[in-house]
């Protein structure tokens, strides 16, 4: 018998046997983005993984309000009065229609984030003026942003540079990983400074657009997230004037705060869970499989009661260090492969078709293995595996 789908969920996000956290479904965020992912995101998700996404997605996104949700009011958008729990909600609904769609968000969050809550310094004097400049544009998604700045996580010497040059910094290095970057108007990027600033970070927004010194490479052929318009850029004494710059921050600091949110479970792996988890009970329904429904009702307690704890924690409600929180990263992580693979085999050689959500969620799962990854992450993950392999 067919799988009960061909191109995108149908199960997904209206049949949700693992639901939405406590006091997060009603909200009008949510209620916008499950209309987003059936009408728009889950339809075309095929597409953007194939082609590469739409600008006009991101468009739809910010005339829904949710480009804004990292933005004051007072610029247009929604941080105020949207609780964190629904900012998850929204992301484990996007990531669950179309991966490549949350990847694409959720960089632009990032750097709006940063701008709104950014503080003038001696080396970052003029951020209200970009404030003013730039942050209604990034509310509203008239204007996209992407983000580099995996590479400070990484051991070694720098891979871009920021040498102090009168009233601005000359940019240099290589960024290997860039998503966004042929719908995006700016990226906000992350740099070593030289001496004698050589403990500091530098944070600026660059345009996208063709400049001197700045050199984009091929689109990256990637297994996963290939539709993110993801390129290596090259930077040779690119330019970033003050009155681009968002921080220039300690070194540690900024670290520190960025191993903060890298141990905590991340939405995008319980909405791909969500999304394999419904697809799988209706296929179990649709072939009146008992195995495949009783398994879909075991993930689904699973990732409730996962979610449930992880985000305990982020919220301060529970008690706990970074061990808890890598431990439930690692956990949802797992969960998320599982339910996927889980899907794979109940739809067998129909999942193969390229053009079913299953093997693109298998895909994404693979990828979320490693997105935002550190040490630390990377050593939960693989002792989470050892032991279920009765060797630690």
């Amino acid at each position: 018998m067919a799988a009960p789908t061909t191109k995108g969920s149908q199960a997904f996000p209206d049949s949700d046997p693992v639901g939405a956290s406590l006091g997060t479904a009603d909200h009008r965020h949510a209620v916008v983005a499950r209309d987003l992912v059936r009408d728009l995101l889950a339809p075309g998700a095929f597409v953007a993984d194939r082609d590469g996404l739409p600008r006009a997605t991101l468009d739809a996104l910010g005339n829904a309000g949710l480009m804004g949700m990292s933005a004051p009011a007072s610029y247009g958008g929604t941080a105020d009065g949207t609780p964190a729990s629904v900012a998850r909600e929204v992301g484990e609904l996007i990531a669950g229609g179309c991966g490549t769609t949350w990847f694409c968000w959720v960089q632009h969050q990032n750097p709006t984030r940063n701008l709104a809550t950014a503080a003038p310094s001696d080396l970052a004097p003029h951020v209200d003026e970009l404030r003013d400049a730039l942050l209604p544009g990034l509310a509203s998604g008239d204007l996209v942003s992407a983000i580099a700045f995996a590479h400070v996580r990484r051991p070694g010497p720098p891979q871009l540079t920021a040498r102090r040059d009168g009233p601005g910094w000359r940019l240099s290095g290589s960024l290997d990983w860039v998503t966004t970057w042929d719908i995006a108007d700016v990226v906000m990027v992350v740099a070593a400074a030289e001496e004698p600033y050589d403990d500091r970070f530098v944070l600026g927004f660059l345009d996208t657009a063709p400049q001197p010194g700045l050199e984009p490479g091929p689109v990256l052929e990637l297994l996963s997230m290939g539709g993110t318009h993801t390129r290596p850029v090259r930077l040779d004494e690119v330019w970033l004037s003050d009155h681009r710059v968002v921080a220039v921050d300690e070194r540690a600091d900024y670290l520190g705060r960025d191993l903060a949110k890298t141990v905590n479970a991340s939405p995008p792996a319980f909405g791909i869970t969500r999304a394999a988890v419904a697809e799988l009970a209706a296929t179990g329904t649709a072939r009146s499989d008992s195995v495949m429904r009783d398994l879909a009702d075991a993930l689904a307690e699973e990732c409730r009661d996962v979610r449930s704890r992880a985000y305990d924690l982020v919220d301060g409600i529970a008690p706990g260090g970074n061990e808890a929180r890598l431990a439930l990263r690692a956990h949802s992580l797992d969960l998320a492969v599982r339910s996927t693979q889980a899907l794979v085999t109940a739809q067998a050689g129909a999942a193969m078709a390229a053009s079913r959500p299953t093997g693109r969620w298998a895909r994404e799962a693979l990828f979320y293995l490693v997105q935002a990854q550190t040490a630390a992450t990377r050593e939960a993950q693989l002792l989470r595996l050892a032991r279920a392999s009765g060797i630690a």
